[in-house]
């Protein structure tokens, strides 16, 4: 079951990068615009967003909270071996080497195989993280006194 998760979080977090990139790619585009002649020294700098947005869009709130978007809908979340969350640099090297796992097929196919058999990733190993799955979820005081107030009707 966890390795749908996985796969479902890695995809809604893809999806969310790529899809706030053109936004990214915009607002630097009128920084770019109003610097005038300066602006062409400034170009290569489009590339190189383009491949780091996504690393620091899902490195980030990795580092931080021990989630992303997508863990966060998926209930899973990253933490170290102390149980906090990982920090953004050991997060940032998480997601480089993922996206270097996932960018090569063979990388693909040796991840989905440890996450199968070993219940963990190379890179997680690498890293010292690992990912959890909470099941449940803390009902809130409001909540509960709804529910009770529901089944006493």
């Amino acid at each position: 079951m966890e390795i749908g998760l996985r796969i479902l979080a890695f995809g809604i977090d893809l999806a969310f990068c790529f899809s706030t990139l053109p936004l990214v790619m915009t607002g630097t585009g009128w920084i770019l615009e109003k610097l005038g002649g300066f602006a062409l020294l400034l170009i290569p700098f489009w590339f190189v967003l383009f491949f780091v947005w996504p690393l620091l869009c899902l490195a980030i709130p990795t580092g931080i909270w021990g989630k992303s978007l997508g863990k966060l809908l998926c209930r899973l979340t990253v933490t170290d071996y102390h149980g906090q969350p990982p920090g953004v640099w050991r997060s940032l090297g998480r997601e480089v080497l993922k996206f270097l796992a996932v960018g090569s097929g063979l990388g693909m196919i040796l991840t989905l195989f440890q996450i199968i058999y070993q219940g963990g990733t190379w890179y997680d190993h690498l890293c010292e993280t690992k990912v959890d799955f909470s099941p449940y979820v803390r009902l809130t005081q409001t909540q509960k006194n709804w529910r009770k107030h529901m089944k006493n009707r």
